[in-house]
């Protein structure tokens, strides 16, 4: 039997998280949080990324580069 909940993509990405998707280091993944480059939110004193902003964000990204 599968376990169903490794098929669920988590909705809120820590930034260390977030860094590792994206192949950056953490501490420039930080930076771009803390400039509002990469849009965050703040769950329980803890800095979130949303997974829709990151998708954003690396399609802007994408498109900047044309």
């Amino acid at each position: 039997m599968r376990n169903a909940t490794r098929d669920i993509e988590p909705l809120l990405y820590s930034v260390t998280h977030v860094a590792k998707l994206i192949g950056f280091g953490r501490t420039k993944t930080y930076q771009l949080v803390q400039a509002g480059k990469i849009p965050s939110i703040l769950v329980e004193g803890r800095t979130r990324v949303t997974r829709a902003a990151l998708h954003a964000w690396i399609a802007r990204q994408s498109g900047a580069a044309r």
